[in-house]
């Protein structure tokens, strides 16, 4: 089983993480957990913690993610170049 890569999100902004589930390294006790708290493991440090599900948010595919990013640059550029066009 691949964990399943996230964001936590805490005070300071986001922190790269993957959701730990029962069977998994580092997951011992995991199916014990409160009803709305999951494992993560911090991609940086390789951190272990039990946080709220809801300061978890699933990582966008990196598709999508270029995609919407190259669109917004295209719409930008073409409104720019018809704003200094007028001058």
């Amino acid at each position: 089983m691949v964990a399943e890569r996230v964001w936590l999100v805490h005070r300071g902004g986001f922190a790269a993480a993957r959701v730990l589930h029962a069977g998994m390294p580092g997951a011992e006790g995991v199916e014990n957990l409160p009803e709305g708290k999951c494992r993560v493991k911090l991609e940086h440090g390789g951190e272990t913690l039990d946080v709220d599900e809801e300061d978890v948010e699933k990582v966008g595919s990196v598709c999508l993610c270029v995609t919407v990013t190259t669109t917004c640059l295209e719409k930008s550029l073409q409104f720019s170049l018809h704003n200094c066009n007028k001058f």
